[in-house]
């Protein structure tokens, strides 16, 4: 459709411009607007390090893997502490992570990297999850090691992750690191050149960094495709020299992996359309409501019509919003899809015969790791904990979150919280239980090994609220005692003190983030916003968001 019909179309069901912007269909027209300005995108992202030639084009499985680059490690413990303080942190299961490493060492010798630094660590999570960093440490869910089916298939999800440790894909950090210093740097001098720091409207400082922001998400996102398709190709390399067959091993592991992308994407579908059932109804309702009273059967039929009319067009809005989002989404997503991935593993295997050889799975060195009685309580509790923190009113919750805090898991951050969720949703079932719950979280404050920050930003908040200042102050101070040198921490404890001590202190703490932990800067400076600030800053970004769409959609 011509743009000329597409705007008169919008005219003639009396859309307003305005209320497009807020209904987020704005970045179309703002990403329309700033494509042709990638260009102003700083020469660090353009030269990206660490493209090797494994990286470059496709390799035989069967030839060496071209030399590591050589790299600067940072401090493995440090990066531990770091990922302790995401989320519910790391789980503590001393004989499955002996197992995990295991492999890894493996992994690593076959690479001929032998003496490399880190570790196989265990992730807090509920999801399937992995991912590694550039300390060389690897991060596995639990749903990973309940879920693969051979020795094979987790071999094959250990050596993609080693592969971008391999391939260093991390030196991307640094080079966004510098991009946005420069970036930074020109919108400065630009803004000054033009007095425009305080201007009203979009000004030049806007282009320069929207489309600066623009050109580094499309170009980081090509970058991290690229690197995922290259940590295929040699977790293929490795798991074929290691003996594992790549039916079991890698093209299991990415089909596990394309079924549980699936059945997200399904349950996003459900819960859009159920969105969109809700909102149509409650523009029925609203319109029948507002509408003048009548007896007429005609005006009352044109007053359903036009109720109806109105529902379908906001219900298409959020549609379009909706799948936008999701075309966005996928276009500036590090990772290809999973069906990609796994035709050019097919590829290959076709390529090269002896890759594809027929070989049974390993599987009994798993179900050794896995039956060790340690580790079948560990992994028994956690499912037992998942289950009561999604339904904490089900009658059986309670119990379910009381053997989930028992035995090897009674200090861990997860089982624990679940006790806290399932018993301050069902008072009368606390029997046994201390009257403050958050009480329950000391167990994981006083463990070296399990202690995480989520459970102290609970503890603190739900003291705040109930008007114990100087209680939640305390704990949080005592939590920053552990984590204070944990980057993930950061931006909490600066929110807390603008709460707490005022926002001016919030700013101080903002300032030492910077100078102390540069990746997490900017969330840092957001942390020290006052309500009043915030306001302002979106009254501002609407009003932008308004103007451009309004520029991309008036009639010439």
């Amino acid at each position: 459709m011509p743009a000329s019909e597409a705007r008169r179309g919008v005219a003639r069901h009396g859309i307003a411009r305005r209320g497009i912007a807020r209904l987020g269909l704005w970045p179309l027209a703002l990403l329309c607007a700033l494509l042709a300005g990638c260009e102003t995108m700083p020469q660090a992202l353009n030269q990206l390090p660490g493209m090797s030639s494994l990286a470059q084009k496709p390799a035989s499985p069967l030839e060496a893997l071209p030399a590591p680059e050589a790299r600067a490690w940072p401090d493995p413990q440090q990066d531990v502490i770091n990922q302790r303080a995401r989320g519910f942190g790391l789980v503590h299961a001393p004989e499955a992570q002996r197992y995990l490493n295991g492999l890894l060492a493996r992994i690593k010798a076959a690479a001929l990297v032998p003496d490399w630094p880190g570790e196989v660590y265990l992730l807090a999570q509920s999801s399937l999850s992995a991912y590694a960093t550039a300390a060389g440490n690897i991060y596995v869910s639990l749903p990973w090691l309940q879920s693969v089916q051979s020795e094979d298939e987790l071999v094959a999800l250990l050596a993609h992750e080693f592969g971008h440790i391999y391939l260093h894909y991390h030196s991307l950090e640094g080079a966004i690191a510098g991009a946005d210093t420069a970036a930074g740097f020109a919108s400065l001098g630009l803004g000054i050149a033009y007095k425009t720091a305080q201007a009203t409207g979009w000004n030049q400082v806007d282009t320069l960094q929207a489309s600066y922001a623009l050109g580094k998400t499309l170009t980081t996102a090509l970058y991290g495709q690229t690197q995922e398709g290259a940590a295929d190709r040699f977790a293929l390399h490795v798991t074929h020299r290691l003996g594992y067959s790549y039916e079991h091993g890698a093209k299991a592991f990415l089909e596990r992996q394309a079924g549980w992308e699936q059945q997200n994407e399904t349950l996003e579908l459900q819960k859009q359309e159920a969105l969109k059932q809700a909102l149509q109804a409650s523009t029925i309702e609203r319109a029948r409501r507002t509408a003048p009273q009548s007896n007429n059967a005609v005006s009352t039929a044109l007053n359903d019509a036009s109720a109806n009319l109105q529902a379908g067009i906001n219900g298409g809005l959020n549609q379009a919003s909706f799948d936008l989002s999701r075309w966005i989404g996928k276009l500036t997503s590090a990772h290809p899809e999973t069906v990609k991935r796994q035709d050019s593993l097919a590829e290959i295997a076709e390529r090269y015969p002896e890759v594809a050889e027929d070989r049974a799975p390993t599987q009994a060195p798993l179900q050794a790791a896995l039956a060790q009685k340690r580790t079948q309580l560990i992994l028994k509790n956690y499912q037992a904990a998942y289950k009561a923190m999604e339904a904490p009113q089900s009658p059986g919750a309670v119990a379910l979150a009381r053997q989930a805090a028992s035995g090897p898991t009674a200090t861990h951050a997860v089982p624990l919280f679940a006790l806290y969720s399932a018993a301050s949703a069902q008072p009368g079932a606390v029997r046994g239980l201390p009257r403050d719950l958050g009480s329950l979280f000391e167990a994981n404050f006083n463990s070296e090994t399990d202690r995480a920050w989520a459970l102290y930003t609970e503890r603190s908040t739900r003291l705040k609220e109930s008007g114990q200042r100087d209680a939640s102050k305390k704990l949080l101070e005592r939590g920053l005692q552990h984590f204070a040198v944990a980057e993930e921490t950061m931006p909490y404890a600066v929110r807390f003190y603008g709460e707490v001590d005022g926002w001016e202190r919030a700013k101080q703490q903002a300032q030492q983030c910077r100078q102390r932990f540069p990746r997490v800067a900017g969330r840092c400076d957001s942390a020290a916003r006052s309500p009043q600030e915030v306001a302002e800053i979106d009254r501002r970004t609407e009003k932008k968001a308004s103007e451009i769409t309004d520029r991309w959609l008036k009639k010439k």
